[in-house]
């Protein structure tokens, strides 16, 4: 007989809980979502992210999925061409709105709607054949999210969560006069996982952040967003490091950074 496992005794959700208390990167509201959802609409769509993680998808046998932090749908509505169904979940109206406006021009009608959060009640949510989660796990609670998120599927889950703790780019973190303390990034996920008794594959997607920015004052707001109010010094700082990005054929400044995200999958055990 094998002997107990010493690993089930860390906490790790407790852990997890700790790293995010420290975070220099604090949780987003609705409200704060909602702020962020015109710019999201312009720069998700058919990016290289969005390829990457549709193409790691397996969805032989699937008829149905859930897209849980569905955003403005750069998931959803290319999943709901090739499904039958596809449950869309967010909790910003805002996020919603624009979701609504792609799925129309995209000519989707199978794509039904929720504005939930993760602590809502799911339980007018159906079960579906896929789960996915892509970049929405900023939650307290990260194994019942999880659980939750388990529950809903019948064949596979698919999760991305940042692979290291930072939002912005090194050149930008530079210009900062702070020690930033990081998100916790997916390994706490993995051994969530492994304690919940999930076989998890861990694959990394890696792809180019970036935005187009039409002042140095929409570039300076966009860090402010992430990591909270700015000095007069680092304000100055990126103002001058605003001024020497490159502009877009639109006129706009272009800042890009690289990112690397963990993508998390498990099939279903047989019932």
């Amino acid at each position: 007989m094998l002997g107990k496992d010493l690993i089930q005794d860390i906490d790790f959700g407790a852990l997890y809980r700790e790293q995010c208390r420290r975070s220099s990167f604090g949780s987003r509201t609705s409200a704060d979502w909602d702020r962020r959802a015109e710019r999201r609409s312009r720069g998700e769509g058919d990016s290289d992210y969005s390829r990457a993680f549709l193409a790691r998808m397996d969805l032989a046998g699937a008829k149905t999925a859930l897209d849980i932090g569905c955003g403005t749908g750069n998931l959803a509505i290319p999943l709901a061409k090739r499904l039958r169904k596809v449950h869309a979940l967010d909790f910003s109206p805002e996020m919603l709105r624009f979701l609504e406006t792609h799925r129309k021009r995209a000519g989707v009608d199978n794509l039904v709607v929720h504005r939930l959060s993760w602590t809502d009640s799911w339980a007018k949510v159906p079960k579906v054949d896929i789960a996915i989660c892509s970049r929405a796990l900023g939650v307290e609670d990260l194994r019942g999210a999880l659980e939750k998120m388990d529950r809903k599927a019948r064949l596979r889950c698919y999760v991305t969560l940042h692979a290291g703790g930072s939002y912005l780019g090194p050149d930008v973190l530079a210009l900062l006069d702070r020690e930033m303390e990081p998100r916790p990034d997916y390994i706490y996920a993995v051994n969530i996982l492994y304690q919940m008794g999930v076989k998890v594959r861990v694959d990394f997607l890696r792809s180019r952040g970036g935005m187009g920015y039409a002042s140095a004052e929409d570039f300076i707001g966009a860090v402010r967003w992430r990591v909270g109010e700015l000095t007069e010094r680092e304000v100055a700082r990126l103002r001058r490091f605003y001024r020497g990005l490159p502009r877009g054929a639109d006129g706009t400044a272009r800042y890009r950074h690289d990112f690397e995200w963990a993508m998390l999958s498990w099939e279903k055990a047989p019932r």
